[in-house]
């Protein structure tokens, strides 16, 4: 059902069309699962939600869209597809395929924990499951997400008091919208980075309510006319101006990346920040493991994470192969 081709995909049968998965390259027919840009492609039909084709379309723009609603039964070719919510960002789904072949679930990115800003995620069992695997490694265990909020915000806190502008940095789609969350239910002004406010105003458009923001304006930061601090408020940007002169021109500002990166040692150094929370809008181990236990799959495939999480899991008596075959290895078979 399942096969690799320069890309996923679920074969054809006979005269149908092959409907590939998140694929990047320009395909006839493609499932796009959120609108993160290492899973969008211009494709001749892209099936999503609607609000993961609006992002895609705000992003690279779209030729075809079919768009699905979560829970929707839908006939393509001689399969049903049915999308249920993935807990990633907004918009984002899992597609359930039932076919002759038996029925397959495709994750996408996906995080089982509680969501502040999208749907929780819902998914169903199924024959075959096609897992992302981002942190397929054992000490990946992510702390109790509220705790980490509190964390972040008792150190916005001591900025303030300190007269140090806090910049927290977290990805444009997904988790700068979670922290914007986060700091104004917390009581603080917030003023967000250009390419932020962009996805804050598609995430109300669609629905999500975050709170009154501002956007950037270098004024009110720098020179004679800038407003007072509390007033500004904190400044919430992508991880790549870490290292810019939008933070690099305050005195001593105070930066925080959230990142579930942060369990690595070093993280602070790698993203050049003073501090590292581990926020993250993806599935740690344990969700990894309790995926397939409420999915119940007879085979598993892995993707986008470590090729090492499909030894863990055969380890543990379940069949289970990368999804992406490696051609060196494929030397000693």
């Amino acid at each position: 059902m399942l096969v690799w081709d320069d890309g996923l995909k679920i074969r054809g049968n006979g005269l149908y069309r092959d409907l590939y998965l998140d694929s990047r390259q320009p395909r006839p027919l493609s499932f796009v699962s959120h609108a993160h840009s290492d899973h969008l492609g211009l494709h001749e039909q892209t099936i999503a939600t609607p609000e993961t084709s609006a992002l895609a379309e705000y992003r690279i723009g779209l030729q075809r869209v079919i768009q699905l609603t979560y829970y929707q039964d839908f006939p393509i070719e001689d399969a049903v597809l049915e999308l249920r919510p993935a807990g990633h960002v907004i918009g984002s789904a899992m597609m359930h395929y039932r076919g002759d072949g038996g029925s397959l679930l495709y994750t996408g990115d996906f995080k089982l924990r509680p969501c502040l800003t999208t749907i929780c995620a819902d998914p169903r069992p199924a024959d075959f499951l096609c897992m992302e695997c981002t942190y397929g490694q054992p000490f990946f265990k992510f702390p109790d997400a509220k705790l980490v909020a509190e964390e972040m915000v008792e150190r916005v806190r001591a900025a303030m008091r300190e007269n140090r502008q806090p910049i927290v940095l977290g990805y444009t789609l997904g988790k700068a919208q979670e922290i914007t969350k986060i700091l104004i239910d917390a009581g603080f002004n917030v003023t967000l980075h250009g390419a932020v406010f962009n996805m804050h105003c598609l995430y109300e458009k669609h629905g999500t309510a975050l709170g009154a923001v501002r956007k950037y304006v270098w004024a009110d930061f720098h020179g004679e006319r800038q407003v007072d601090l509390k007033e500004r408020g904190v400044l919430v940007a992508p991880p790549y101006v870490a290292r810019t002169p939008f933070v690099t021109s305050f005195e001593k500002p105070l930066t925080i990346m959230m990142t579930g990166w942060a369990m690595l040692k070093g993280a602070n150094y790698r993203y050049g920040v003073d501090h590292v929370l581990p926020l993250s809008d993806h599935a740690d181990f344990d969700e990894l493991m309790e995926l397939i236990d409420r999915v119940q799959p007879k085979k598993i495939f892995t993707h986008h994470g470590p090729r090492s999480f499909a030894e863990i899991l055969r380890a543990k008596g379940f069949d289970a192969q990368p999804a992406h075959p490696d051609p060196q290895l494929s030397l000693f078979e």
